[in-house]
């Protein structure tokens, strides 16, 4: 197992807050993927599990042995426990990342449905953006980056500006606009699909290259999900000695049947309810090929 690292000096408590608004499944990947990234190549171990088993066995694992993170900090203050305690989270950045490797890429209809969106929305945002600028309430620069350019790129770069741009100034305009929260979260949505699939120049991004990027992804998701697995490992060993296997088990070890349809379940839902989930023309749904487990 790997050894724990040195951190700062901790209140005792759990974790109040995560980097994240919303725990989306993409709002996870885009929260992990930094730290993903930032692994050295060679230590990256190539994802062969059907990360849905991973994911029950990290959640049960988390609730069985963390239930109490101030008597973990006491007894292991060297362990890094915060990011013990956001296994789930990660979990599920490295399900939302496997979709990605067996999406099909985004079809022309579906760009085509994404960019409508868009601009249905940047129009009236953008004409009262400048009218608000000419009051002083806003940026007359940005506003007016916003406008300059053309294409599909540059559309979905505008919504994503909107978007921000609303929400950074959200006290000042608050009462001076009619639109409301959910229309800057589809705006916000549709753009970060496009930006997700299109090029620069505005076409797709060619599927071989897509896969690639996202196998990458899930293989460094992955390993860091190894990596920080073995910490809560270590703990349920601390306090349950030889029956920490059952606590904590191997991250493939066989789950019931019943485990595995709650993630499935939590899966679907997150596909059918949240703006985050899937992008890549699946909508979150998980293709896992079957793997010889471990008994």
């Amino acid at each position: 197992m790997a050894k724990a690292k040195t951190q700062q000096a901790h209140t005792g408590k759990a974790p109040t807050a995560t980097p994240t608004a919303k725990t989306t499944y993409h709002a996870c990947y885009k929260r992990f993927a930094p730290q993903a990234m930032a692994l050295p190549d060679r230590d990256v171990e190539v994802c062969r599990a059907d990360v849905r088993i991973a994911f029950a066995n990290v959640k049960r694992g988390v609730q069985a042995a963390c239930a109490d993170p101030a008597r973990i900090r006491r007894a292991l203050p060297e362990l890094p426990l915060d990011d013990v305690l956001a296994l789930p989270d990660l979990g599920r950045a490295l399900v939302f990342a496997a979709t990605r490797v067996t999406a099909k890429p985004a079809s022309s209809g579906e760009i085509e449905a994404k960019l409508k969106v868009v601009i249905e929305l940047r129009e009236p945002m953008l004409t009262l953006a400048e009218t608000l600028a000419k009051r002083g309430l806003l940026p007359k620069d940005v506003v007016a980056e916003i406008r300059a350019g053309s294409g599909k790129y540059d559309l979905a770069s505008d919504g994503m500006a909107l978007a921000h741009l609303y929400e950074e100034h959200a006290v000042a305009l608050r009462g001076k606009h009619p639109f409301s929260q959910e229309e800057f979260e589809q705006l916000r949505e549709a753009s970060e699909w496009l930006l997700d699939t299109l090029t620069p120049e505005g076409a797709r991004r060619p599927a071989a290259k897509q896969r690639g990027e996202a196998e990458t992804m899930r293989d460094r998701l992955w390993t860091l999900l190894v990596r920080r697995y073995a910490d809560l490992r270590k703990i349920g060993y601390y306090f349950h000695g030889d029956a920490f296997e059952e606590v904590t088990p191997k991250l493939l070890s066989r789950v019931s049947s019943t485990a595995v349809d709650d993630v499935s379940e939590e899966v679907e839902a997150e596909a059918g309810g949240g703006e985050d989930a899937g992008e890549d023309g699946n909508h979150g749904a998980v293709s896992q090929p079957a793997v010889a487990l471990p008994p």
